[in-house]
């Protein structure tokens, strides 16, 4: 390609100058051999008029030796013809052998004009010659005299004009062809260098600038190449970037989004759209039909690209787990023309188990506060309406007042503890507690309770754990409702509390926690809350917390509970900054662990 570029380049250099030196020497010998005609002309006139003057005035008499002796004069062949053509003597040939010459073209010209000329080829010498005529008046009579000179000089002239116009047109022709070979690859290795510039900007390996020697034209466009390339350069870069962003962006948005095509095609789906429906196949070119199978999502699209208006609807997907979806489907324009669509998808699952719960904890609070509130009513009626005078059944009612009005009491408490908790009103204040005194409050309080079941209540303390940092009053609670939770399940056996450092351990992949508020860290303690009570089914552990969640509800209500205290518990050991987990295996027991990490102070 490089060779080829220059070989035509030369080549052209060539062509142009052999054309050239063709047309300068048939231009300057035409007008050489005309201007050295054109001399002659004039000096055989000149020598014609001058030999007129002495032909006698008799013309009957031969003139060829007249004609010889001025032959010898003049150099030239001297031809003397009369008015009809014949002639009359000529200096080399016997006059009386001669043709008529009036059809000549010099005589019929002289005829005319007074002179004439021609160049003809003299079948008698064998030459070409140069014919001058001019007319002589003799009385009455018009006759001609004829001069003719061969054109061997002017042929030797312009021969050695031609010569010299050669050797000055090889000379130029080989400084043209030097200089052109020096341009030439001068212009080809410029072409080369901005050839090789471009092809690394198009692999995008592009230079900072391409420079160029000189201030022509292919040095400014080199420049402009240069220029641009960078300025391409940097605009690919822009959009590389912003290619980068936006593939960060879809990567890491929550919500799910996938574009189509005005087909229903699928051109683009991000991470969480594939998470939301299980994709793992090749999507590309498939319908969202036969990748989500979802008939209203379709007919949302269709309705979109039909009348470009964006739709909503709700989405609810079993595979790979339940999920309600909140979708949102919109028109995708270039230049106010739709070429596609874009489906948003936003986990709503939530909000939708939090709709539950709030409609769980009205009915939950409804219920539980309707319960004593419905007995104090009709005891205080049974009460008013005459009983109060009934010495021995008066007394059972009040005190069933009492108990259900404790109970409300307790109740609404509960519900305000869990409020102040969860608006941050109470605040933790931790400091270095000795956890076996802590554990030895709650005994206190509670072994009463325990006793009358016939229960222990037991401790096991590392001995490398004495000291925890923590609000005392709250985990003195946090412990008095997870011991009484232990207590009020279980039927034989005890509550133990074991207290223990671990200073290595994996996360662990086992029945769902509670709570996770923060990761195991590499050195913790573990409180756990042991009872050998009937357990909790696998099924109920994960809703363990929430408000007024019990997993026997009618037994849970004997033994006095709201139903609001591991509620209370998590919060509690959330605002610690602490983990929570629950073990159980139904009819052996339960067990509640506080991960405390060891860590941090504060």
């Amino acid at each position: 390609m490089k060779s080829l570029l220059f070989r035509r380049i030369l080549f052209s250099y060539i062509i142009f100058t052999f054309l050239l030196v063709v047309f300068l020497e048939l231009y300057l010998s035409t007008i050489i051999k005309d201007n050295y005609i054109a001399k002659l002309r004039e000096n055989l006139i000149i020598q014609a008029n001058l030999i007129a003057e002495q032909i006698p005035s008799s013309l009957n008499k031969n003139l060829d030796d007249f004609c010889r002796r001025y032959k010898e004069k003049t150099g030239a062949r001297i031809t003397i013809i009369d008015g009809s053509g014949r002639v009359l003597g000529d200096s080399d040939e016997p006059s009386e052998n001669m043709e008529n010459h009036y059809n000549r073209p010099e005589i019929r010209d002289a005829a005319l004009s007074g002179s004439g000329s021609s160049i003809m080829f003299s079948k008698t010498l064998q030459k070409d010659l140069f014919y001058l005529a001019i007319t002589i008046d003799r009385n009455t009579s018009k006759n001609f005299l004829r001069l003719s000179v061969p054109l061997h000089d002017i042929e030797k002239a312009m021969n050695s004009v031609r010569m010299r116009i050669i050797i000055a047109s090889l000379t130029s022709l080989s400084i043209i062809i030097l200089i052109g070979i020096i341009q030439g690859k001068r212009i080809t290795k410029t072409i080369e260098e901005i050839m090789a510039y471009t092809k690394e900007a198009s692999s995008g390996n592009i230079r900072r600038h391409l420079l160029l020697k000189g201030r022509d034209e292919l040095a400014e466009l080199a420049v402009n190449i240069s220029d641009m390339a960078q300025e391409l350069n940097e605009r690919l870069r822009q959009v590389e970037e912003e290619k980068i962003k936006m593939e960060a962006i879809l990567r890491n948005m929550s919500d799910g989004l996938i574009l189509v095509d005005t087909k229903g095609k699928i051109l683009l789906i991000n991470p969480s759209a594939k998470a939301f429906f299980g994709i793992e196949s090749d999507f590309m070119g498939k319908t969202i039909m036969e990748t989500l199978r979802k008939s209203a999502l379709v007919e949302s699209i269709e309705y979109v690209l039909k009348n470009q208006q964006t739709v909503s609807l709700e989405i609810e997907i079993n595979y790979p787990k339940k999920l309600y979806l909140f979708t949102t489907v919109a028109p995708f324009l270039i230049r106010d023309e739709i070429s596609g669509v874009v489906i948003l998808f936003h986990d709503i699952t939530k909000l939708k188990q939090l709709e539950d719960i709030r409609r769980d904890f009205v009915a939950n609070v409804s219920h539980e506060i309707k319960t004593p509130i419905t007995a104090i009513k009709g005891f205080a009626e049974t009460l008013i309406e005459g009983a109060i005078d009934d010495r021995e059944n008066a007394p059972k009612f009040l005190e069933a007042i009492k108990n259900h009005s404790e109970r409300l009491n307790s109740l609404v408490s509960d519900l305000l503890t869990l409020s102040r908790i969860e608006l941050g009103d109470i605040v933790i204040h931790k400091e270095e507690l000795n956890i076996d005194d802590i554990i030895d409050t709650v005994f206190a309080i509670l072994r009463d309770r325990a006793r009358n079941k016939g229960l222990y209540l037991r401790k096991d303390i590392s001995p490398e754990v004495q000291k925890i940092y923590a609000d005392k009053d709250r985990l003195i609670q946090i412990l008095l409702n997870l011991v009484d939770n232990g207590i009020k399940f279980t039927e034989t056996g005890g509550v133990i509390i074991k207290v223990q450092r671990a200073e290595s351990r994996e996360q662990r992949a086992q029945e769902p926690s509670v709570s996770s508020i923060i990761p195991h860290p590499l050195s913790f303690v573990i409180i756990s809350v042991e009872d050998s009570g009937i357990g909790i089914p696998k099924n109920h552990i994960p809703r363990l917390g929430e408000r007024f969640y019990r997993v026997d509800r009618a037994r849970s209500r004997e033994l006095g509970g709201t139903g609001l205290g591991l509620a209370i518990v998590k919060h509690l050991i959330k605002a610690h900054g602490w983990k929570m987990e629950i073990e159980s295996t139904q009819g052996k027991g339960t067990t509640v662990k506080i991960i405390i990490p060891t860590l941090t102070k504060n």
